[in-house]
This record gives structure tokens, sequence and C-alpha cells, in this order.
């Protein structure tokens, strides 16, 4: 996926509230010309860490890159509320606030007529999502959350490749036949110093620990792919093992999620589940695998990909010997000279302008409108396997 790098129209202009770790990780995304958006502030109750997220983020030697100049730092105890209020300063906000907070601030700024692109999991509860939407629409400004993998080139060859003959009805006939189910994964070990300071280690942070961090990209690849094929709606979400740290945040946890097929007269054998694995007390893996009846996809890494090219594999029904012997496993590669961090940017400028424009599509089938519905959905199904930890592992 190539962007054109060429566009007369002004950049998007983008306020970050916060001088949270990821958001040098998006400042230097937004740098890069792709994006079509500007940073022109940033607010933090400490001036000090909001001029270092100007001047020392990843992969850029100089701060000149960022025309420093240009960058206004709103500081002190009403830092948020003084960036909001600006006069045409900021048209959008980036908020990678701890989830106990982003409800407040994300509403805030809507009613201030800005954007917002919100960090995942995008808030509280479900509830506390539906109306943060609810003020989007109000202010017919957009809301989109950070799940970057989505917007990665990679994503949609996998998806088109189990998909486009479902979609079709023809997955008879299709060399992917049939999806019956995904197992996905995403492990990091934790230091001391993260197992015991991070926020995501915090109940009054990021209380939903590995399954609203880790575990939310699993949930996505699923909604992603049973979306294609015509299961959408989720039936249950349970946790069968999980560990809880001294503040009873989940730091590992083994999930199982069924799906249901949108068609109320379908039989219950069109129920599709995923089953994954989310923990900090685990060695780094980014694994996800959708199961076929003729074939299995496996993509590694899904979540945060490196640069440039990338693949994913398909292997046939055959026995793991022969398909040794004839390639039954096949290696599908997929070019990106954008880093999908700025694809995301980039889409989500694009959004904006439809939305300040158009307004929210009433039928909610807009692809702005599906990718917060779905942030909705992946929330709604955190929520639910909370709910199972709190209740002894319980099918909610």
């Amino acid at each position: 996926m190539t962007l054109s790098t060429e566009n007369t129209t002004p950049p998007l202009r983008i306020g970050i509230l916060g001088a949270a770790r990821i958001a040098r990780k998006n400042i230097a995304a937004i740098k890069h010309e792709a994006s079509n958006c500007i940073v022109v502030a940033v607010a933090s109750r400490s001036a000090a860490k909001a001029n270092d997220l100007i001047a020392n983020y990843v992969n850029v030697p100089t701060a000149e890159h960022l025309h420093i100049e240009k960058v206004k730092v709103f500081s002190g105890n009403n830092a948020y509320n003084d960036l909001l209020a600006s006069v045409d300063l900021v048209d959008a906000v980036y908020i990678p606030l701890p989830t106990t907070l982003k409800k407040e601030w994300t509403i805030r700024a809507l009613r201030s007529k800005k954007h917002v692109l919100v960090e995942k999991p995008v808030a509280p509860s479900a509830e506390d999502y539906r109306e943060m939407i609810y003020e989007a629409k109000l202010a017919k400004r957009y809301l989109m959350d950070g799940t970057m993998f989505v917007h990665h080139p990679r994503t949609d060859r996998f998806l088109s490749h189990i998909i486009s003959s479902e979609s079709s009805n023809n997955a008879s006939s299709s060399s992917f036949g049939a999806v019956t189910g995904i197992d996905a994964a995403f492990t990091i070990l934790g230091n001391d110093d993260f197992m015991k300071n991070n926020i995501r280690m915090k109940k009054n942070g990021d209380f939903q620990g590995c399954i609203g961090d880790l575990g939310w990209y699993c949930i996505r690849l699923a909604q992603l792919t049973f979306r294609g094929v015509g299961v959408g709606s989720v039936k249950s979400a349970q946790v069968s093992d999980w560990k809880l740290n001294e503040e009873g945040v989940p730091i590992d946890a083994t999930c199982l999620v069924t799906f249901q097929a949108d068609d109320v007269n379908a039989d219950a054998d069109s129920n599709l589940t995923l089953s994954f694995h989310c923990s900090y007390l685990h060695p780094w893996n980014q694994r996800g695998e959708v199961y076929g009846t003729k074939e299995t996809a496996q993509v590694m890494g899904f979540i945060n990909p490196k640069d440039g090219t990338v693949s994913f594999q398909t292997c046939n029904k055959q026995t793991p010997s022969s398909a040794h012997k004839t390639g039954g496993c096949v290696d599908v590669h997929v070019p990106c000279e954008v880093p999908q961090i700025t694809l995301m940017w980039s889409k989500f400028r694009e959004y904006c302008k439809v939305v300040e424009k158009s307004g929210w599509a009433d039928n909610d089938e807009a692809s702005a409108c599906i990718l917060s519905e779905m942030s909705w959905e992946n929330q709604l199904i955190v929520d639910a396997l909370m709910e199972s930890v709190g209740g002894n592992g319980k099918a909610v």
C-alpha cells in the first residue's frame, strides 16, 4: 500500500493529552508525511515531560524534524483543559491516558469540537464507550481507537484469503474452505519494574490488565474474521484460567469467546470460537491462527509487524510429512512501504474529514462507523471476560 504524499489539503492538527510512553511512538508516526497530520500541541502536568516527549522520541535523530518551535506546550494542573480550550490550534486529540480517565477526557475533547483517537482499551466499560460514541455523533466529530494492525495491508490480504470465498457463498470450492475457529496469543515477559510500577498493573489505572491490553488484539482479529463470514454477534465469554496481581489486576489469562451467526435461523453448528492466551508472565509471542475446513492460515507478529515486507503462512489439510514433500505450506509475502501506525493516522484523518463534513452515517454501515462499533463490541467482550474472572470463571 502506497500513500501519496502530494496532498494539497492542510494536515490534521493533533494535540496530545499526556506524556505516556506510547505517545512517543505516535509522534514519530505523525511526523511521517504520509500521515497528513502534524503535532501542534502537547499537554502534561509536567512541562519537563511534555518537552521531553517532543524532543526525544524513537527513531528520529533530532528535534528539528518535528518543527519543535511550532509545538505548543501546556503544563500544570489545568494543562488538558487549556489545550482543549485553545482557539484555532487543534483539530483532533490523541488520548493515551489511563483507562480510568479516558471517558472523562474523551467526552471533554468531543464537547470542545475535537476529533479523538483514544488508546485501547477505550473505556472503563462498553457502556461508557457507548456514551462516548453518542457524544461524538452529537458533536459531529470522529472517535476511533488506536488498534494499529487493522490498518496494515497484510491484515487486509490475510482476511481476503480467508473471507472472500465465504462471502460469495462458495466456501466449499475455495482453497481455504469454511472458517471453523481461531486460536491466538499475545504474551510479553514483564520485568520487575514493569510488574511493580507500570500503569497496567494498577487498579486505579489500566485495571483490565492483560485482558484489556494484550487480549484486545486477539479479540479484534476474531471480530474482523468472523464478521467477514457472517458470524458477528457475541454469544458468550469465559476465562478458564487466570492469575491476578496483588491489586486484583489480571496478569495472565486463558480465554474463550463464542460468536454466533447473524442469521437468527442459523443452527448452533454455525457458532465459531476464539481461544486465546494473554499474559505478562511469558516471553514475547504474537500469533494468530485461523482454522478452515481445507487450510489453516497463521500470522506471526500480527500486532507489531516489522517494517517493509512481511508475510503470513497457509497450510493445507495434508499431513506434516506430505506437506513438507509437496509444499503444502505457502508463505504469502505482503509489502508495506509505510508503517502501520502512520497508515492508522492517515485513515483517522480521512474519517475525521468525512464525519466533519457529513456526520456519522445513519445506517452505521460506513467504514468509519463500523470501526467505532467494533471498538464498542471489543470493549464489551473485555467487560464480559473481566466479569468471568470476578465470577470465578463462569461463562458470561
